[in-house]
C-alpha cells in the first residue's frame, strides 16, 4: 500500500512530455500550468482505472471526506495541484499511521531467535528507501512553492525568484494573477503540513528542506497586523493556534538552526534589528544581516544575493525571537553556533566573532535589567572558553575573548563582577586574605588548571592592551609569580602559560605599574610569598599543581631554612623572567631604581647614626620598642635590597641592563 500510494504521489510530480500537451504552449508559464493539469488529469485517470491503485482511492476519498479545505471545482489550477499533493500525502501520513500502530502491536519474537542469521529484526513500517525520499521531497517541494511560498507577504520569507529558476517561473505565474483567499489557503497548507510532520519519516523531509518556509508562514499567520489584507480572512483562534504551533516548533528544532532561520528572515540591509532589539544592532555588522556576510545576506548565502527587507513587525518579532533564543540555557553557544558554524578560520570569521561578541554584551530590551541579563549570559561566555575540539575551541575563544574585552569597555562594573571576578576566583583563593581562618585545601588541581588556561587564552592569545584588564591581572600577579616558582622547581604543564601571563603583565602594564609588581615580587614590597603563610603549591595527579596546607616545621633551623632557600629561589626564577625581557628597559628601569635606593639607604644610615648618638633615657618603653623595630625593619629592607642588587648583577645579562644609552 505505501509503494502504491508513493507510485501515485510520483505520477502527479513527474515531468509531463511535451507530446501529452494538447497545445503548444506560447510561455514557460503556460508550460507549467498545462503540466500541472496534465499531470493532475493522468492521476485521477489512473486511480480510476487501474486496478493497482484501488486500495489508494478509497483511502484518498476517506482523507478526503474529512477534509473540509479541499475544493473539486477550484479553477485555479496551481492551487489544485497543491490540494491533489496534500490530499495523497495525508492519505500516505494515515496509512503509515495505521501501519506503524500495528507494527507496535505485534508482539515481539524472543532474543534467542533474534540472535540467528535468519531473524533480522524487522524495520518499522515508515522506513522509506532513497527513491521514495526523493519522490516525497519532490511533492512537499511542489507544495511549498506553489501553496505556501506564493501566500507569503512581501519581504517575508526568501523569495522564490531568488532559489532557483522554476521560483522565477513560479513568481510569474502568481504575479499575472490575483490570489484570492490567500491568508486561508496559507493557513491550509501549514495544517496539513504540520499534521504530516507528527510523523518523524515526513517531519525530518518538511524541517531539513522547508524549515524556514514553515516559520515565516506561521510568523505571518499568527503575528501579522490584522490590518494586513491577507490576514483579514483568518480568525483570533485559527491566529493563536499559530502562534503556539510557531513556539512548540521553535522548541524542539535544534536551536543553531532556528537562529540561522531567524537571522534570514530578519531580511535585508534596511532593518535595523539585532538579537534582542527591533531598533538595536550588532556594531561592526549589517544590522539584520548575518555578521560577516555582505549586508542583507543570509548566513552561508552567495556573495551580493541580498534579500528582501522584512516589514517592521517581522523585524520586531524575530528580534524578540532571537533574544529568547539568548536566554535560554545554553543560548550562548547556540548563537554563536548559527553564525559561526561552517567556518574556516578566515578574515570573515574574525569579523563574525566580533559582531557575536557585540551581541553578547549588547542586553535585550525585552530583558528586565541588565544586571539580570549579564548574570544569565557571562557565565556562559566564560564556558566558551572550555571546549576541546580545535576548531570549535578557537572560534569560541575568539567569541569568549572579544566578548569580555568589550563588556570591560562598555560596562567595566558588570565585567568585573560576571566576568573578571569568577575568571580569576581559584586565584585570589590562593591569597592570604582569602585563607584566614581555613585548614583545607584551597583550591583543587584542575580548578587552578582550568583558571590559568583561561587567563592565558584571555590576557596573552587576546592580545589586548586593556588598562583594566592588566589592572585585574596586578591583584593576582604575585599568585601566578608563586605558581611559577614551583612549576620551575618540578615538571608541569602550567609553566609555560604562567611564564607568558608574567610577561605579557611586565612588557604590557605601564611602567610605573611594573615597576612596583617587581619590587612586590623581589620582596621589596609588601609580603615575599604570593601564597597564603600555612599553604603551599603541591603537585597535582595531572600534571598541575593544588593549594595543600603546609606542614609546620618542628625545628626553627628547619623553618629559617626553607624560609630563606624559597626567597632565594623566587629572586633567581625572578632574574631569569627579567632575562626574557630582551626588548623591553624594563630591567633596566628597575635596576637604576635598586641603585637609587641603595644611595638613599646609605644617606639614611648616616642619619640614623647621628639619631643613635642621642639618649633613649628621655624616651619611653613604647617609643624604645617601636625604635629598636623600625631599625631591624630598616636593616632587613637594606639586607633584602642588596641580595636583589647581587643577584641581578650576577644573574641578569649586562646587554639587557644597559639597553638604552643613558643606563
Amino acid at each position: 500500500m505505501t509503494s502504491a500510494i508513493l507510485s501515485a504521489i510520483s505520477v502527479l510530480t513527474k515531468p509531463v512530455a511535451e507530446s501529452s500537451l494538447h497545445d503548444a504552449p506560447s510561455s514557460q508559464q503556460e508550460a507549467l500550468l498545462g503540466a500541472l493539469q496534465a499531470n493532475r488529469a493522468i492521476l485521477w485517470e489512473q486511480l480510476q482505472t487501474e486496478s493497482s491503485f484501488e486500495g489508494v482511492r478509497r483511502l484518498r476519498e476517506e482523507v478526503r471526506a474529512g477534509s473540509d479545505w479541499f475544493s473539486s471545482d477550484t479553477e485555479d489550477v496551481p492551487w489544485g495541484f497543491v490540494q491533489e499533493c496534500l490530499l495523497l500525502l495525508l492519505t500516505l501520513g494515515r496509512h503509515l499511521s495505521a501501519e506503524l500502530e500495528r507494527f507496535r502491536e505485534t508482539p515481539r519474537p524472543s532474543a534467542s531467535k533474534l540472535r540467528t542469521p535468519e531473524m533480522a529484526p524487522a524495520l518499522p513500517p515508515d522506513v522509506l528507501s532513497v527513491t521514495q525520499q526523493k519522490t516525497l521531497g519532490a511533492a512537499f517541494q511542489f507544495v511549498v512553492s506553489l501553496g505556501l511560498c506564493p501566500y507569503l507577504a512581501p519581504g517575508v520569507g526568501v523569495p522564490l525568484g531568488r532559489r532557483s529558476a522554476f521560483g522565477a517561473m513560479v513568481e510569474k505565474v502568481f504575479h499575472a494573477v490575483p490570489v484570492p483567499a490567500a491568508g486561508r489557503r496559507l493557513l491550509t497548507t501549514m495544517k496539513v503540513l504540520l499534521q504530516l510532520a507528527e510523523l518523524s519519516c515526513l517531519a525530518t523531509l518538511v524541517f531539513t528542506r522547508h524549515l524556514g518556509d514553515v516559520m515565516a508562514a506561521l510568523c505571518q499567520l499568527g503575528y501579522q497586523p490584522r490590518r494586513e489584507e491577507k490576514m483579514q480572512d483568518l480568525s483570533p483562534e485559527e491566529c493563536k493556534t499559530c502562534k503556539e504551533a510557531l513556539k512548540k516548533l521553535l522548541r524542539k528544532i535544534y536551536q543553531p538552526i532556528v537562529i540561522t532561520e531567524l537571522l534570514i528572515l530578519q531580511g535585508g540591509p534596511k532593518q535595523s534589528a539585532a538579537v534582542g532589539s527591533c531598533r538595536g544592532s550588532a556594531r561592526g555588522s549589517a544590522p539584520g544581516s548575518a555578521p560577516g556576510s555582505a549586508p542583507g545576506s543570509a548566513p552561508g548565502s552567495a556573495p551580493g544575493s541580498a534579500l528582501r527587507s522584512a516589514p517592521a513587525w517581522l523585524r520586531c518579532l524575530c528580534g524578540w525571537l532571537l533574544s529568547e533564543r539568548l536566554m535560554q540555557p545554553k543560548g550562548v553557544q547556540a548563537v554563536v553556533r548559527a553564525i559561526l558554524e561552517g567556518g574556516m578560520g578566515g578574515e570573515s570569521d574574525w569579523r563574525k566573532c566580533e559582531a557575536v561578541a557585540w551581541i553578547l554584551v549588547t542586553p535585550p530590551q525585552q530583558c528586565a535589567s541588565a544586571d539580570s541579563y549579564f548574570t544569565h549570559v557571562c557565565p556562559q561566555i566564560l564556558d566558551l572558553l572550555h571546549f576541546k575540539d580545535q576548531l570549535t575551541a578557537q572560534q569560541f575563544q575568539r567569541v569568549a575573548t572579544r566578548s569580555l574585552l568589550l563588556l570591560v569597555q562598555e560596562e567595566p562594573g558588570a565585567a568585573r563582577q560576571h566576568l573578571l571576578t569568577p575568571l580569576l576566583s581559584p586565584l585570589h583563593r590562593c591569597t592570604p586574605a582569602s585563607n584566614e581562618g581555613q585548614s583545607q585545601a584551597a583550591v583543587e588541581e584542575c580548578e587552578l588548571s582550568q583558571c590559568v588556561s583561561d587567563v592565558y587564552k584571555i590576557w596573552v592569545v587576546g592580545n589586548s592592551p586593556s588598562a583594566s584588564l592588566l589592572t585585574a591581572l596586578e591583584e593576582v600577579l604575585p599568585v601566578v609569580f608563586t605558581l611559577f616558582c614551583f612549576t620551575k622547581q618540578n615538571v608541569s604543564h602550567l609553566r609555560a602559560p604562567c611564564q607568558e601571563i608574567l610577561l605579557r603583565y611586565l612588557s604590557h602594564a605601564e611602567p610605573s605599574a611594573a615597576l612596583s609588581a617587581l619590587r612586590q615580587l623581589s620582596g621589596l614590597q609588601g609580603q615575599r610569598s604570593g601564597g597564603a603563610a600555612d599553604l603551599l603549591f603541591t603537585p597535582g595527579s595531572d600534571g598541575g599543581a593544588r593549594l595543600s596546607c603546609r606542614e609546620r616545621c618542628s625545628e626553627e633551623d628547619d623553618a629559617l631554612y626553607e624560609k630563606l632557600s624559597g626567597e632565594q629561589w623566587r629572586l633567581e626564577v625572578l632574574m631569569q623572567l627579567l632575562n626574557e625581557l630582551k626588548d623591553s628597559d624594563l630591567p633596566g628601569d628597575f635596576f637604576l631604581e635598586l641603585l637609587q635606593g641603595l644611595a638613599s639607604c646609605a644617606a639614611a644610615v648616616e642619619e640614623e647614626e647621628d639619631e643613635e648618638e642621642l639618649g633613649v633615657s628621655t624616651m619611653t618603653l613604647l617609643e624604645v620598642e617601636q625604635q629598636v623595630l623600625g631599625a631591624a625593619a630598616r636593616r632587613g629592607h637594606r639586607l633584602a635590597l642588596l641580595q636583589v642588587l647581587a643577584m641581578m648583577v650576577e644573574c641578569v645579562q649586562h646587554t639587557v641592563l644597559l639597553r638604552k644609552p643613558s643606563q
